[in-house]
């Protein structure tokens, strides 16, 4: 009855952590939109920030133990947010070369384009979404809350690969089915962050990995425009 018990609390506390993704963003952005008047764009991120702050806030004694963890050991820990971030990279580009030039006639994903015009267009308050923010609050979603449902095992990284690929997806999936491909190049970084997540059992170490993966993606996209 106590593993019952304890498996349901871990599945509520993922739903929470879904609901304050879904639903705060919704309800801050639609504040600063309609009565700050600020862009829609900005309102959504501001919404985003909030949603991080919230699970900063609900989680803040995890965070502190976490970097502490990760800081005891920085050398080793960061080398493996390098390590694994290279090897999810280097995946998730071989499968967009193959998607890219072979199935969509040069055309990138629907999510990756949104992302670029948004970088471009609020190039401050992107930084921080897509560099500080989303990384947190992904790595919430998709690694520790996940991870609590369905718990340490080998099956754990390909589960969190596969849905952490299907969100990124969704932004296409009304232009085309055939967008949902992308699940492959998407789910091969979710992949190798949760196998880093396994392995280290910090989520500070997958933040890390993906913070870094953003920050240098949102770099090469201002360069290029």
């Amino acid at each position: 009855m106590e593993k019952v018990l304890n498996k349901l609390k871990d599945i509520g506390e993922l739903l929470l952590l879904i609901v304050i993704y879904l639903f705060i963003p919704q309800f801050v952005g639609l504040f600063f939109y309609k009565v700050v008047k600020l862009s829609e764009v900005t309102s959504l991120y501001i919404g985003n920030i909030c949603v991080a702050i919230i699970y900063l806030i609900k989680y803040r004694d995890m965070f502190k133990e976490s970097i502490k963890k990760y800081f005891s050991n920085f050398a080793k820990n960061f080398g493996d947010s390098l390590k694994y971030w290279g090897i999810g990279l280097a995946l998730m580009y071989l499968f967009n070369i193959i998607l890219i030039y072979l199935v969509f006639n040069g055309n990138i994903s629907a999510n990756e384009e949104l992302n670029r015009q948004a970088i471009t267009s609020y190039p401050i308050i992107g930084f921080i979404s897509i560099s500080i923010v989303a990384p947190l609050v992904e790595e919430m979603l998709f690694r520790y809350g996940l991870r609590k449902v369905t718990g340490k095992t080998k099956y754990f990284p390909l589960i969190t690969a596969i849905l952490f690929g299907g969100v990124h997806t969704l932004a296409g999936i009304g232009l085309s089915l055939k967008e949902l491909l992308f699940i492959l190049p998407y789910g091969s970084l979710g992949y190798a962050f949760g196998y880093l997540y396994n392995k280290s059992d910090n989520i500070i170490s997958t933040i890390v990995s993906h913070s870094i993966h953003n920050t240098i993606v949102f770099i090469i996209i201002l360069t290029v425009a």
